[in-house]
């Protein structure tokens, strides 16, 4: 299980791939190669990139991680124009995910800056209004999700009159009864004469048959037919119980190492309990799913890739198209049940680019017949995990059969669901009984230990009062007898019992000879009437009347002085007044 493997060098700054300029690339898109660090083109770049600059409508299917996007993307932007400000989009870039939208619009915005393009991603989960500005400050390239794209539309907030070239990027899934729909609505509002581009890493006769409406003559280029996995990943699987599973992931990425690892399971509330039990086991880790906002996703992405987080818990959302370096390897925590092409895609995350990746596959018994349905795809048996050392499995973790067949008839999925529904409630009535023994259990433990309380305090009470000791083991309904004085202590409220048992405690505080107590109390002063009260400046004493030594005489209003003409004030003024008066 090897994880890593020499990489083709990429040529020095400034020198041009010869390989690919024999495919009919101009300058400035050689030097855009360069700048990417690739040296010689892969299967479906060398066979897409001649027919794609000759006009051709194309329908190319090839195996995840062997540059894809770049064999639409350097012929199309060689041929493109550049749109008015205000105008555009010229091309349109369509894919299932928003995540392979942010990486296709790195990769366009990497070749613009040999070609001078204006690329503008549109997605959802992030705010409109940025992405109506770029729209109205005009574009020539469009990466979009079909939702959001439908959405700018209804607002009149983008237009498609323009476009001169569609792309369908994992057309297999844009082509689906999801997407369908949306495709049609956005297809109707572009020009008839286009030229477009399917390109996807599977193509079968039930997606073909609806792009007969999209495509005119189109050149089909097959590199890997349909259930073709990436030759540089090593698979492996792993029969466990339901109720280890957990555990056993665990100790593999305890064991195996944790860093740069991608695990998928089925389902966006599955991926986040998973996470927190990593995180508990000291594993730190980040989720991805559909219900995460555009900045949890890009930021959970980031951070694996810049070695923050070390693992990835993902639904399928992650399966396609994103290209993450150097992943170590993939866990299957579930094998996939709805479409069963997914597992190729997901183990595709590893081993990209000549890189070489394991997989592993944690199998239950629900989950066998699905693994038997990768196998069937890929014309090939899984082998089983070999490093098992250690592991504890489960009580029944199931038995995957070496000498099996990968085309023998397997069971239909109408009754395997029905199976596993019965099996889910078989585990949901164990878990229920389990907990009800354990109820039992704390009941019958708290019983014992309130009888052994009981006990002791009764015989505590024998030893100090035996009357009140035969009281305390009488049974509860044996203890209505009482006489007249408890009866009425009873039926006393409880503030004035309160207040007879603080009294009680008083008095027992009080010293023995109380008169001969150092502190003495203060005689009670008597209460003044209004006219002994003196206005003191104190609050206690605000607005009251303000009163003399002399008493009510001094609160009596004062006459007013009249002065007189020459009358200044000071000494003499006032001997003044006085004479006149």
């Amino acid at each position: 299980m090897t994880s890593t493997s020499s990489k083709n060098k990429a040529p020095k700054k400034g020198a041009l791939s010869p390989a690919f300029a024999a495919l009919g690339l101009d300058e400035r898109l050689l030097r855009a190669v360069s700048d990417l660090g690739y040296t010689e083109p892969s299967p479906v770049q060398a066979a897409a990139i001649p027919e794609v600059l000759a006009g051709h409508d194309v329908v190319a299917a090839a195996q995840t991680g062997t540059g894809k996007t770049c064999a639409f993307l350097l012929p199309a932007m060689q041929m493109l124009g550049h749109a008015q400000r205000g105008h555009g989009p010229l091309m349109l870039v369509l894919t299932p995910t928003r995540e392979l939208a942010q990486q296709i619009e790195t990769a366009a915005s990497q070749i613009a800056k040999r070609t001078h393009h204006i690329c503008t991603s549109v997605v959802g989960g992030v705010s409109y209004e940025p992405q109506k500005r770029a729209l109205a400050d005009g574009t020539d390239i469009l990466i979009a999700t079909p939702g959001r794209l439908m959405d700018l539309m209804k607002q009149d907030a983008c237009h498609l009159d323009e476009v001169q070239m569609l792309v369908l990027d994992e057309a297999d899934r844009m082509l689906d009864m999801g997407f369908l729909p949306d495709v049609k609505t956005i297809v109707a509002d572009m020009p008839e004469e286009r030229q477009t581009l399917l390109f996807s890493a599977t193509l079968d006769e039930s997606v073909l048959k609806h792009t007969s409406t999209l495509v005119h003559d189109p050149v089909s280029i097959e590199i890997a037919h349909k259930g073709t996995a990436a030759k540089t990943v090593e698979q492996y699987a792993l029969a466990v119980s339901h109720e280890a599973k957990t555990q056993v992931l665990i100790d593999i990425l305890k064991k195996r190492g944790q860093k740069r690892v991608i695990v998928f399971c089925n389902g966006k509330h599955r991926a986040d309990t998973l996470c927190k039990k990593l995180r508990k086991a000291g594993i730190s880790c980040l989720p991805i799913h559909g219900d995460r906002s555009q900045n949890q996703r890009q930021r959970a992405l980031s951070h694996f890739a810049d070695g923050m987080v070390d693992v990835l818990v993902a639904t399928d959302v992650l399966a396609r198209g994103i290209d993450v370096s150097d992943v170590s390897y993939v866990i299957n925590f579930d094998v996939p049940h709805d479409d069963i092409e997914n597992y190729i895609h997901r183990i595709g995350r590893t081993g990209r680019a000549g890189e070489e990746g394991w997989a592993l596959s944690l199998v239950e018994p629900d989950d066998y017949l699905y693994l038997r349905d990768a196998e069937q795809l890929m014309d090939s048996v899984i082998p089983d995990y070999p490093d098992t050392e250690g592991l504890d499995l489960g009580e029944n973790p199931g038995f995957l059969d070496p000498e099996r067949n990968p085309q023998d008839k397997l069971m239909p999925k109408k009754i395997r669901r029905r199976i596993e529904r019965q099996h889910a409630q078989a585990r949901r009535a164990e878990s229920k009984r389990t907990q009800s023994d354990r109820v039992q259990d704390e009941e019958a433990a708290l019983a014992e230990s309130t009888g052994k309380k009981l006990e002791h305090e009764a015989k505590h009470v024998a030893a100090r009062k035996p009357k009140k000791a035969e009281h305390a083991a009488k049974p509860a309904h044996a203890r209505s007898e009482r006489t007249k004085a408890e009866a009425s202590d009873e039926r006393r409220p409880k503030s004035q019992k309160k207040d007879q048992k603080r009294d009680q405690r008083n008095h027992e505080r009080r010293p023995k000879n109380a008169n001969a107590s150092s502190k003495r109390q203060k005689p009670r002063q008597k209460k003044r009437t209004d006219e002994e009260r003196v206005y003191d400046g104190s609050p206690k004493s605000f607005g009251m009347r303000k009163l003399g030594k002399r008493g009510l005489d001094l609160a009596k209003p004062k006459k007013k002085h009249t002065r007189h003409p020459g009358d200044h004030g000071g000494t003499r003024a006032k001997a003044k007044s006085k004479a006149h008066a």
